[in-house]
């Protein structure tokens, strides 16, 4: 453990980039940035009201935390969901008016606010593009930054778009009611192919996928409702190792993954440790985490009372 950080109310999944790292704090509507060389928080930026939007929106039809826990619902009301950093802007997501909000990085000062007609779930961003989930809306909008325009809607009817990674010219986006994984062609902006994924008996509403990440040589994604975690080959868009991680016990809709130089981080009621090539669990750290990210040489771990933890992987101690 190399800090301990404190930042605003119910923080979601960090980010780093932009030499920072940016917090979405899911339940006050703000975004911390932390300086990675001191370890503190040196600044928090408004992006919205989030209790007037919970109050105005979200109450009137019942409160979000009454819904089933087999869906995200209970993240409808986040503000900001979630947050990526995209040449020198940082993007966050706005639930409150169906957009995206590009910010300065330096002043925190809103520069364009970008409508994109859907609930925001998740942001990912290649070097022209933003690309937002909508679970809710069942849908995947893709957003020019050079022109500040949504260029391409692919619409999923009842497939439940949420966890999304971009990796070369290929966007990879999970489909958590359909259970599958979606490869996208970046400049074509259209689905090359949908893949499958297997979920262990009994399974009665599918493996659920959600956190997912890329690389060139694999992706991974995490399935919540089936303990899983999936590899698949962008060679051959095929699964080729399940592993066996638990459940996750957090809050629903709420996971990631971290990717390091030799290894995959998952979040959950410890850290669990996948190296690359490995069948099985290859470590634990005994360290709560509904979420978590990585950069500047370590992970960025949200606790479950609501810290920023930095850790350093190679000292870590993973049993």
């Amino acid at each position: 453990m190399l800090a301990t950080v404190a930042v605003g109310a119910r923080p979601g999944t960090p980010v780093t980039g932009l030499g920072a790292v940016w917090v979405p704090n899911t339940g006050d509507g703000t975004v911390s940035k932390i300086d990675p060389s001191t370890n503190r928080t040196v600044a928090t930026w408004r992006v919205g009201d989030a209790a007037a939007f919970y109050t105005k929106v979200c109450e009137p039809v019942g409160s979000v935390h009454s819904f089933m826990g087999t869906t995200f619902n209970v993240r409808r009301c986040d503000l900001p969901s979630a947050l990526v950093t995209q040449a020198n802007q940082l993007w966050a997501a706005g639930n409150d008016t169906n957009s995206i909000i590009g910010l300065d990085p330096i002043s925190g000062r809103p520069r364009v606010t970008i409508p994109i007609g859907v609930t925001p779930f998740d942001l990912a961003a290649d070097d022209a593009s933003v690309w937002v989930t909508s679970y809710w809306d069942d849908a995947i909008v893709r957003v020019d930054t050079a022109s500040e325009k949504v260029v391409a809607i692919i619409r999923e009817p009842g497939q439940g778009p949420s966890g999304v990674a971009a990796s070369g010219n290929t966007v990879w986006v999970a489909n958590s009611r359909a259970g599958t994984v979606v490869r996208i062609d970046r400049p074509s902006s259209q689905v090359t192919a949908t893949i499958p994924l297997p979920c262990r008996e009994p399974c009665p509403i599918g493996p659920t996928p959600l956190a997912i990440a890329a690389t060139s040589k694999a992706v991974w994604v995490r399935n919540e409702q089936s303990g899983t975690l999936s590899r698949i080959d962008p060679q051959t868009n095929q699964v080729v190792a399940t592993i066996d991680v638990g459940a996750f016990d957090g809050r629903a809709g709420l996971d990631a993954m971290a990717l390091t130089s030799s290894s995959v981080w998952l979040s959950g009621t410890r850290l669990q440790r996948i190296d690359s090539g490995a069948t099985a669990v290859s470590g634990t750290l005994d360290v709560a985490a509904f979420t978590l990210g990585s950069g500047f040489g370590s992970l960025w771990v949200t606790d479950v009372q609501g810290r920023i933890l930095r850790i350093d992987p190679q000292r870590a101690g993973a049993r």
